[in-house]
């Protein structure tokens, strides 16, 4: 068998293990649609004008085997403001559900469980209120765009779902599948959208295996977005030509999907379609692993703010370059760094080359023939100890003391300095914990953590 062969043959069996069965996508539909009918007749009831339609994975038959995401959208007219369309939205959207959980994206929505009484089982909705612009162009809120990106694949997708379906298993067990901003990876419209472009899953993964930066497709060739010269790849929205679908995919998820890609073609296997859950790596494994490093590693621990992870990652990554950049600027050095959310608790981790110093360094003054300046300089620091002033490259220089020689004692004062964000800088101020090696108590959820920080790709 030569490997075009053997490429089919594991494509075949992946899909059969993946695709929804008629039975499934049955009991799915009937859910949707009773949902919906609740939704259209409790409107009626209380004189509200709105309507509901399914959207994403579900209505397009793009959803994987058990992992159906029932997405309803609620639609008001264009004209309502937006204050009523959150009150008669929200209002509509619990009054039918019975039970809910209020979310936030762009705006609120609904997470809602009904419960089949029958079948002794409980469904699960996102039920999301937005407005029923005419065109795409007239968005009053990000997501007036869905009903729009739903009605253009739906027109497309079918004969395509199982590459579609292939590229979303090959992808999720790679980690990049989502646009969430803990993983910054593929949505499933972009996922739908190069296979469309690419009209098959192994086409595409041949082309992701010559990508290059700033990879660019538009499928309907009406593209107007420029970009800022920072994007991987671009992918044109087809119903809005100045938005880039991809603009959510990291370097590294699109540098994952080119490397894979390549090791599938040269290597086929199913394993590339199996998730593995490794078990989490123990308090032991963790010290042994640091100690053969000769790293130090430093955890800044505090309670995770109540948000949403779409506005906690950001702020967690803007703490942490900000914190490696405190840390760099009193002289030590972070080989890595990375952040989490494990339970009700965030962190800060860095993985240190240096992270003790001498309690003196040099303090580089002024270059010699300078006049005016090496006379401040001379006048402020000729009396320091331990070293008096000296020249050394045609500079002058003194020995000062160092503020901190060791990075806990730096972040145990210093933390708060740093740009961490409006929600991270309430929870820190409400405390936290500078850990470092053996001290860092790993939990089963900080235990994944480690496992995935030590596994690479």
């Amino acid at each position: 068998m030569n490997k075009n062969e053997e490429v089919k043959r594991i494509c075949e069996e992946v899909i059969e293990r993946i695709r929804p069965d008629e039975e499934d996508r049955r009991r799915v539909k009937a859910v949707t649609d009773r949902i919906i009918t609740k939704i259209n007749k409790r409107a009626l009831e209380v004189g509200v004008d709105a309507h509901a339609i399914s959207v994403g994975s579900t209505a397009r038959n793009t959803w994987v085997h058990e992992e159906a995401d029932i997405d309803i959208f609620i639609m008001f007219p264009a004209d309502l403001s937006e204050d009523d369309l959150k009150e008669d939205g929200l209002a509509l959207a619990k009054s039918i559900s019975d039970r809910y959980e209020e979310r936030y994206a762009a705006h609120p929505y609904i997470h809602a469980y009904f419960y089949d009484a029958d079948k002794r089982v409980e469904h699960e909705a996102d039920l999301v209120p937005c407005f029923a612009v005419k065109d795409a162009s007239l968005l009053k809120s990000a997501v007036d765009r869905t009903p729009f990106h739903n009605e253009y694949v739906v027109k497309r997708i079918s004969g395509f779902e199982d590459e579609v379906l292939l590229l979303k298993q090959f992808m999720k067990c790679l980690g990049i599948y989502g646009s969430e901003q803990r993983r910054k990876g593929f949505a499933g419209y972009l996922c739908e959208l190069l296979i469309l472009n690419y009209s098959s899953f192994v086409e595409l993964l041949r082309n992701a295996s010559r990508w290059q930066y700033g990879e660019r497709m538009d499928i309907e060739g009406q593209g107007t977005y420029k970009g800022a010269g920072n994007d991987p790849l671009i992918v044109i929205d087809p119903v809005d030509p100045n938005r880039n679908v991809a603009a959510a995919v990291s370097e590294f998820s699109f540098c994952r999907l080119i490397d894979a890609a390549r090791d599938f073609l040269a290597h086929p296997s199913t394993k590339f379609f199996l998730q593995q859950k490794e078990e989490a790596m123990t308090e032991a494994e963790f010290i042994n692993l640091a100690k053969e490093r000769g790293t130090e590693f430093v955890l800044v621990l505090f309670e995770a703010p109540d948000v949403v992870e779409d506005i906690l990652f950001p702020q967690l990554r803007k703490a942490e370059a900000s914190v490696t950049n405190l840390i760099e600027r009193n002289g030590f050095r972070v080989y890595s760094s990375d952040v989490g959310v494990e339970g009700d608790k965030a962190f800060l981790l860095f993985e240190l080359l240096v992270w003790t110093l001498p309690r003196i360094k040099k303090h580089i003054g002024p270059p010699v023939t300078s006049k005016y300046h090496s006379e401040q300089f001379k006048g402020k620091y000729a009396t320091t100890k331990p070293k008096d002033l000296f020249i050394e490259t045609g500079r002058y220089m003194v020995e000062v003391e160092r503020n901190y020689t060791d990075v806990v004692s730096l972040l145990k004062n210093e933390l708060k300095s740093c740009s961490l964000g409006k929600q991270v800088t309430k929870s820190i101020d409400g405390g936290y914990e500078v850990l470092r090696n053996d001290e860092i108590q790993i939990s089963e959820g900080l235990g994944h953590f480690f496992r995935g920080y030590f596994s690479g790709i």
